[in-house]
């Protein structure tokens, strides 16, 4: 309505034909549904990775490698660096569990409160470790029906099945996985396991670490370090890009959309022939008529943004809260980039108006009044 008599007469030309309308703006809709959902699932697991860090991990510097392994002379090579005060080993492999595979993490005892953060809600942390004992999460209590103190059956590849006592249940930790034993307990039972990761805590007033410790891994090109900050900004790189492809194949579904606006312009176009030129002839610059088919091309763009963004952030948030269990602890939605999607789709709808609006402003008068 801003623009006066061409966004007026825009707006009814929209209304004439809903079912049209409809149809034009549901392929929109279905794109930008898709695209938000994903923006909304892209940002939960952004902020669930950087607040997994933040509660799993209490340790300044991490070391990682090939899923694989990596040498198991990492671990006593950085424990020489000056400054670094406690250094945790973890390992990873899989077991079973009263019929079904699960992973489980094998880690130094020693000091692990200062590289580990493991929320003990019931018996004990470290000790039960120490003594051989099992330390499962919340979730896995929950869903197995055990408590500390209870004896369970597993079965290791390599020895067997034994019975193992539960010490400890420690609230959900990504990192670390839902089944802790120590890195001794660990050993016993795989055949020359490769560490997955070394955490280091560092003295109080260390300084000159990074380097020293880049110094002693030149030896080993397989293996990084980087500190929790960056770890985490590492985490959000990766998902960023894994989600970057996904979004790239969602715009090729907006372009078909956009197309089917730029068709139902030119057909609307080729039938008020008629009526465009009785206008034109009754005083209606041809600026004027293209403002008015540019004006329905945004209604129609964003009808179906709108209703699109609605669903897709809906959708995005009901699938991020159902992959709770899969370490998705937090919904987030962006607002922002909802907002650029929705300005986009409104730029989008105008650039899909152009060849029409064109088209009509180049009608010649009296050869469109003579037009059935």
């Amino acid at each position: 309505a801003v623009l006066g008599i061409p966004g007026r007469l825009g707006r009814e030309n929209s209304m004439r034909s809903p079912r049209r309308t409809a149809q034009t703006a549901a392929a929109l809709m279905v794109g930008l549904a898709l695209v938000s959902a994903i923006a909304v699932l892209g940002a939960s697991l952004s902020r669930s990775a950087t607040s997994s860090v933040d509660s799993a991990v209490s340790a300044a510097y991490i070391i990682t490698g090939p899923s694989s392994g990596f040498s198991t002379s990492v671990a006593p090579a950085v424990a020489r660096t000056p400054g670094v005060a406690v250094v945790t080993t973890v390992y990873k492999g899989k077991f079973e569990m009263r019929g079904s595979l699960s992973s489980i993490a094998g880690v130094t005892p020693t000091d692990l409160a200062q590289t580990v953060t493991l929320a003990i809600t019931k018996g004990n942390g470290a000790p039960a470790l120490a003594a051989g004992e099992l330390l499962i999460d919340t979730t896995a209590a929950s869903a197995k029906h055990l408590s500390v103190g209870s004896l369970t059956s597993v079965t290791f590849a390599q020895t067997g099945t034994k019975a193992m006592r539960i010490g400890g249940i420690f609230k959900a930790n990504p990192l670390i996985g839902s089944y802790l034993v120590s890195a001794a307990f660990f050993l016993s039972h795989f055949n020359d396991p490769l560490p997955v990761g070394v955490l280091l805590s560092t003295r109080p007033g260390a300084s000159g670490v990074d380097g020293a410790l880049e110094k002693y891994l030149d030896a080993y090109p397989n293996v990084g370090v980087q500190t929790r900050a960056q770890f985490q900004h590492s985490q959000q790189e990766t998902i960023t890009k894994e989600l970057g492809l996904i979004y790239v194949l969602l715009a090729l579904a907006i372009l078909v959309a956009l197309i089917g606006i730029v068709n139902t312009l030119i057909l609307s176009v080729f039938e008020r022939t008629h009526e465009l030129g009785l206008l034109r002839a009754v005083g209606m610059r041809r600026r004027q008529v293209r403002e008015m088919i540019r004006s329905e091309a945004v209604i129609i763009a964003l009808f179906g943004a709108l209703i699109g963004l609605a669903l897709g952030t809906g959708l995005g948030a009901a699938f991020a809260a159902s992959l709770g269990p899969q370490g998705i602890s937090e919904i987030a939605i962006p607002y922002g980039s909802l907002l650029i999607f929705l300005l986009l789709a409104g730029l989008l709808g105008l650039l899909a108006a152009s060849w029409p609006a064109r088209r009509a402003a180049k009608l010649d008068v009296l050869a469109a009044i003579a037009a059935d």
